[in-house]
């Protein structure tokens, strides 16, 4: 039996008075925040391949990080809110809840921005992400702290019947086991071979991020060198000079690096032949097409937006570009949204608030992609408040807005006669000359 699982059989009968009362001290996960140098921050099934090792997770790829950062952009415009059900089946905003104080400053060092965008690199890259619940004396949720998800770990022991029983977290060359309640865990989708954690879809074209990186490392070594891959030196036909590796020396002294240009001048008759590209030649844009559209389309983010070369070529301007923005918005982030929103009610907002009525929703209202759509909606919502099809009061929450005392009424027109269904259909009155 590991040492792991003698500590969790230790521990497991004081978790609920352990975390209730004094919860997990802070200073026990330290070592293991972002800046630890333990352990890899990325994980392939190919991973001892040496070329997947010169990219590791590939986060510090351009095609990468630029998508990367146009899904923070896009995902922080909505802000997280605590919603409840109205009599009338609306939803509407709690305000001043403590789940949503405690999202817009998760610590004292982080601000709501920061939040979302750890979970949108960890979840990308790794395919998971883990915030500790920092609890207060009496057990109450006071902070949430991101840790790196390549040092955590669900875990269910053998003999266990849960499907998580608890996290291992491992810092440094310690196990720090934490209870499955002090931990929220934001997955992003299921991995096929481990259920208990998620999928991460940039671990799905590391060779396009490879590929990508070839390509760039290649094209700045020509750039650096004049273009010229190599040169052949020999002797002129009938003469000959004996020690070669001193004349490939003196090439490379002469025209490496910074000294490129200078002039050569040679002791011995010499036949210099130049192996070089035309700038036609040097076109990489095909090569490095490929990469651009698949990883772009493997973290959902239109290469347009990314300012990819692809997407740019490829569109035929602004109109389109609106278009992809707004297919962004509702393919990609209202789904994440929507994904984020439940697994925060069930793992975070319980912790707070058992009313089952309410949950956690992101607040769409304010993107501005969706704006045109709010436009559509305010049309249709006052077209049935005119025709006395909705109360004013329902029209003013399907838009956002807090009704009065005096808003629920039906707005209906004086010149219009109610007739009751079961009356009947009224017949006209026969013609006095039958």
């Amino acid at each position: 039996m590991s040492r792991a699982i003698e500590v969790w059989k230790d521990l497991r009968p004081h978790w609920s008075e352990a975390s209730r009362e004094r919860g997990l001290r802070l200073k026990e996960l330290e070592l293991g925040h972002p800046q630890s140098s333990a352990g890899l921050w990325w994980w392939s099934p190919a991973k001892d391949l040496a070329t997947l090792n010169t990219v590791r997770d590939g986060s510090g790829n351009s095609i990468v990080s630029t998508s990367l950062s146009v899904l923070v952009d896009g995902f922080t415009e909505a802000p997280p809110v605590v919603t409840q059900e109205t009599d009338e089946g609306q939803r509407e905003n709690i305000r001043g809840h403590p789940v949503t104080e405690l999202l817009e400053n998760p610590n004292p060092f982080m601000t709501a921005d920061l939040l979302w965008d750890y979970y949108i690199w960890s979840t990308r890259v790794d395919g998971n992400a883990y915030l500790f619940k920092q609890r207060s004396g009496g057990g109450r949720v006071i902070e949430l702290w991101p840790l790196r998800p390549d040092l955590v770990e669900p875990v269910t022991p053998t003999l266990g019947t849960s499907f998580i029983d608890f996290y291992r977290y491992r810092p440094d060359s310690r196990e720090v086991l934490i209870p499955r309640e002090d931990i929220v865990h934001l997955r992003l989708g299921t991995d096929p071979k481990n259920h208990r954690l998620g999928r991460a879809p940039l671990k799905a074209v590391l060779n396009e991020v490879v590929a990508d990186e070839a390509a760039a490392q290649f094209s700045t070594a020509l750039l650096t060198n004049m273009a010229i891959p190599g040169v052949i030196i020999g002797p002129k036909m009938g003469e000959q000079f004996d020690g070669h590796e001193g004349v490939e020396q003196l090439w490379k002294d002469k025209f490496g690096g910074g000294r490129r240009g200078e002039p050569l001048v040679m002791d011995v008759p010499t036949d210099i032949k130049v192996v070089s590209f035309s700038p036609e030649q040097m076109n990489f844009e095909v090569l490095r097409r490929v990469p651009e559209e698949r990883i772009t389309a493997a973290l959902r983010v239109p290469a347009i937006l990314a300012g990819m070369g692809a997407g740019i070529t490829s569109s035929s301007g602004k109109s389109e570009g609106v278009a992809l923005i707004e297919l962004f918005t509702e393919k990609t982030l209202i789904p994440d949204w929507q994904r984020v929103a439940a697994m925060l009610t069930n793992q975070l907002l319980r912790e707070f608030d058992e009313d089952p009525t309410h949950r956690v929703e992101f607040d769409i209202s304010e993107v501005r992609s969706l704006q045109e759509d709010q436009d559509k909606v305010w049309a249709r919502v006052d077209q049935a408040v005119r025709t006395g099809w909705l109360l004013v009061s329902e029209a003013k929450r399907m838009v956002g807005l807090e009704p009065n005392a005096n808003d629920a009424v039906y707005l209906r027109s004086v010149a219009v006669e109610e007739v009751p269904a079961e009356a009947g259909i009224r017949q006209i009155p026969a013609s006095v000359d039958a």
